[in-house]
């Protein structure tokens, strides 16, 4: 392992996973070439997830994990950000197509989640127009009627669905009931966790020809009726706070052409994500899918958009 100290920002090689719900317009976004012949529905851009570790791509830290960069550099990492209680990195950036409906669930919140483990709060930034998503139950929901409807068709009538714009934020708390619809293209920065309870499938087959199995007994006990139905927040600054909640501070950044964005060096770990234009970065090139790890000790960088403008979402680890 290199003793080069952390002043540079970290890329990563994306994890594509396949999905029933997939499709094959994000891969074109992002000019990959898919080593699965079947639909991809997420890019895992930036995760310590265990067992789904991204891998340092280039730069003296290159071929590292950042499981085993967190092991031996994580005071530089994280600078006054939280790692997980077992030391992992605290934030997952995934890139998502919803070609078809994904389920109707649910993620737990910290402590109810496996061995009282990470639970799953999260935030979309939507990618395209025309799309919806489906964010909390309708007001005046009660318990005993959703726990009799969340398996079969009638939870329909139960979901609060909000039609969806390029450049909204939805914010989407462990224990609020959520599903993407068919046709909705997202950026999405979560805690590190990969626990979702399904509901209700929509009465579809997976990839292997079977129904997807739910979780009907582990969701209903993590539904959090309290919360209010989720709206979509809109940000038409150059510079827009999106969410802020215990786990990330979320932000986008809106660059004119030629304009220069300077980042100077913070107390907690930032990640971003390129979600529209180019741009250019100490000598290297940014596009659309890009996303880069802003270690707490990274000396100043900046970064310049292209003619076309050039858009980012940051998320910074609380």
């Amino acid at each position: 392992m290199p003793t080069t100290p952390l002043v540079e920002p970290l890329f990563f090689q994306r994890l594509l996973q396949e999905k029933v719900w997939g499709g094959f317009a994000l891969a074109e976004r992002l000019g990959i070439n898919l080593p699965f012949a079947g639909p991809l529905g997420e890019t895992w851009e930036l995760s310590d997830c265990p067992g789904q570790e991204t891998i340092i791509a280039g730069g003296p830290f290159g071929g590292t994990s950042l499981r085993e960069l967190m092991e031996t550099h994580s005071a530089e990492i994280l600078g006054d950000s939280r790692p997980t209680h077992d030391g992992r990195f605290p934030l997952l950036v995934k890139f998502l197509d919803a070609t078809d409906d994904l389920s109707v669930q649910v993620h737990p919140p910290d402590g109810l989640a496996p061995g009282a483990g990470v639970g799953k709060t999260e935030a979309w930034f939507v990618l395209n127009d025309g799309g919806s998503v489906i964010s909390g139950l309708e007001a005046g929901t009660q318990a005993k009627s959703f726990s009799e409807h969340a398996h079969t068709a009638e939870v329909e009538g139960d979901l609060h669905e909000i039609g969806v714009r390029r450049g909204d934020c939805v914010f989407v708390p462990a224990g609020q009931t959520h599903a993407i619809r068919s046709g909705t293209m997202l950026c999405e920065i979560q805690q590190t966790s990969d626990v979702t309870y399904r509901l209700y499938d929509w009465g579809r087959l997976g990839l292997d020809g079977k129904p997807r199995a739910t979780h009907l007994k582990e969701a209903l006990r993590v539904v959090d009726y309290s919360l209010p139905p989720g709206e979509a927040v809109r940000g038409e600054c150059a510079e827009n706070l999106l969410v802020v909640c215990p786990y990330f501070r979320m932000r986008s950044f809106r660059l004119n052409a030629d304009q220069i964005l300077g980042i100077e060096s913070h107390t907690h770990a930032r990640v971003m994500a390129v979600v529209g234009g180019s741009g250019q970065m100490a000598g290297r090139e940014l596009k659309f899918g890009d996303t880069f790890l802003l270690p707490a000790s990274l000396e100043m960088v900046s970064i310049q958009a292209s003619g076309d403008g050039l858009e980012i979402v940051e998320a910074e680890a609380l």
